[in-house]
């Protein structure tokens, strides 16, 4: 919820209502209204859903880029399929 609200705040009403295609007024309402909102949100944790914000990732970026140099520095290396096998 508080999430929810910190975005709206920051993203402004008219734009919201813009990307929603309703009147400012209705999504002044329905922002005003916890027990609306509350029920939005719960409805989208029944379904299993978060709400995160959009920049979030699954993975942290920089990792997976010195994993992905450290495969291809090593599959450089490789000269046959046998390399790839260990016991």
């Amino acid at each position: 919820m508080s999430l929810a609200m910190q975005r709206a705040a920051r993203i402004g009403q008219n734009d919201i209502a813009l990307a929603v295609g309703v009147d400012g007024s209705t999504v002044s309402r329905f922002m005003s209204d916890e027990k609306d909102m509350t029920r939005a949100l719960t409805i989208i944790a029944a379904l299993g859903l978060k709400v995160v914000p959009s920049e979030m990732q699954c993975f942290p970026p920089r990792k997976v880029q010195l994993l992905l140099e450290l495969a291809r520095d090593h599959l450089a290396q490789l000269e046959n399929v046998e390399q790839l096998t260990w016991d």
